[in-house]
């Protein structure tokens, strides 16, 4: 059965369209550039304007085109070393969540992926999706043994869609290379990984594995959380079986409330979940928020959506802890070697950035207690110290600093809105603690400690 999705035409259109943007990011940029040097100046604040209208008619055309614009529009608004504050602001407003697509190519792209008809894989498939988005939508069904799961369907052709929205990308970023700090083509990758990522399920299921088996080496963490196990027998790349996790949204305190689970203590406990995975693994779930926390019958949480999870490099993790040492110890040479022996700045730029740290080191972080250590936001630490790099030319944000970053905001965020009273730092505290007074090379190889992957049925 041939895939159907969107035709030449179509394609081309969606192209022009994003043309079209390019064309008018190049036409605001030549009027900066302009102002800058003198030649013709703009009324005070217009082109901040015209940047702000600019990424309103983005939000407006990836609602309306939808596939990989929602998802390109969010990562890019993660590179705020890139990007004006008055886009990446407005590009942060994107939802994915869209309309779902009919059940007749949802059950054409399964029946294509698992080489059978519907009815051959599953005893029952609910027509109506429980949940839609910018790139599939998930179903409720019941396999022949009778376990209920939940069915992500990627939608056809999507894929074409979104190699044409990464092609007008990868046009927009070659124009603008040459007058940003950040190596443009480094961006584009890793936007084109992050996007192309969401769309391989498989990776997605073992993802969730890997978590699973992650959050197990802590037996009070896995007595309290639940990742949905994955049925690898109907599951391909762009079809996803999974353990059905029926439960009610973390931030639901009225429910919570009459199933008697206290969400101050929720909230400690998913916190730490995420800190485990951040802090201690270097594999993480990046996107913390509401709809993909559900907490079941018995008051576990369950984590849900795996499609954004990042690895990071063991240098990523000691340099976070190393920056971080070396700002309480005001230690400017300390700051920027750990830089360096990153990859985020070449030894060239050693004295810049050491001037900076020498210059930029708050007095706030200086001669602190255990627990005045404990109480440091490591989120806004590393939004101050990304902005402070902007100034050195050979800078780049390595892979998974940014979501690292994201997912923790997300996580402070996501415990504050649980828990009011509570001070997001006493949660985090000790793991700050026990991450700054050892290494990650001090943590147990990683075949001591986890069990091979299992293979998705071909």
């Amino acid at each position: 059965m041939p895939e159907r999705g969107p035709s030449l035409h179509t394609l081309a259109l969606r192209f022009s369209v994003l043309l079209g943007l390019v064309a008018q990011a190049a036409w605001i940029y030549a009027r900066y550039w302009a102002h800058e040097r003198g030649f013709a100046r703009a009324q005070e604040g217009a082109i901040a304007t015209a940047m702000q209208r600019f990424a309103v008619r983005f939000v407006r055309i990836a609602v309306a085109y939808k596939g990989g614009l929602i998802k390109l529009g969010q990562v890019a608004s993660l590179r705020v070393d890139v990007l004006p504050e008055e886009v990446s602001a407005e590009l942060a407003k994107l939802q994915d969540r869209v309309d779902a697509h009919p059940l007749t190519e949802i059950r054409a792209q399964i029946e294509r992926e698992l080489g059978g008809p519907l009815e051959a894989n599953f005893a029952s498939f609910s027509e109506q999706a429980i949940a839609a988005a910018s790139l599939g939508q998930v179903h409720e069904a019941t396999l022949p043994s009778g376990e209920r799961v939940a069915v992500k369907v990627l939608y056809p052709g999507v894929e074409r869609s979104v190699a044409v929205d990464l092609a007008a990308a990868r046009v927009g970023l070659w124009l603008f290379d040459f007058v940003t700090v950040a190596d443009l083509d480094q961006v584009y990758a890793q936007v084109r990984d992050s996007i192309r990522g969401e769309m391989d399920y498989i990776a997605e299921g073992r993802a969730a594995e890997e978590v699973a088996r992650n959050l197990a080496a802590d037996p009070e963490l896995a007595k309290r959380t639940r990742v949905p196990a994955i049925h690898w027998e109907a599951t391909r790349r762009r079809v996803l079986c999974m353990e059905f996790v029926e439960g009610v949204k973390i931030n639901d305190r009225e429910a919570l409330a009459a199933r008697g689970i206290d969400s101050r203590e929720l909230a400690v406990w998913a916190a730490r979940a995420f800190l485990h995975q951040m802090f201690r693994d270097g594999f993480f779930h990046c996107d913390p928020h509401p709809g993909n926390l559900v907490v079941d019958a018995s008051g576990r949480l369950g984590i849900l959506d795996f499609g954004m999870h990042q690895r990071l490099d063991a240098r990523v993790l000691t340099m976070l802890r190393e920056t971080l040492l070396a700002t309480v110890a005001r230690d400017p040479l300390r700051y920027a070697r750990a830089l360096a022996n990153a990859g985020m700045i070449r030894s060239a730029d050693l004295a810049t950035v050491e001037e900076i740290a020498r210059i930029s080191f708050d007095p706030k972080y200086f001669n602190l207690t255990p627990k005045e250590l404990a109480q440091i936001d490591l989120g806004a630490y590393v939004t101050r110290m990304r902005a402070q790099l902007k100034r050195v030319k050979s800078f780049q944000i390595p892979d998974g600093l940014v979501l690292w970053s994201r997912a923790f905001g997300l996580l402070l965020g996501l415990v504050s809105e649980l828990a009011p009273g509570i001070r997001p730092m006493d949660v985090v505290g000790p793991y700050v603690i026990r991450f700054l007074g050892a290494p990650p090379s001090s943590r147990a190889p990683r075949d001591e400690r986890r069990e091979p992957i299992a293979r998705a049925a071909r």
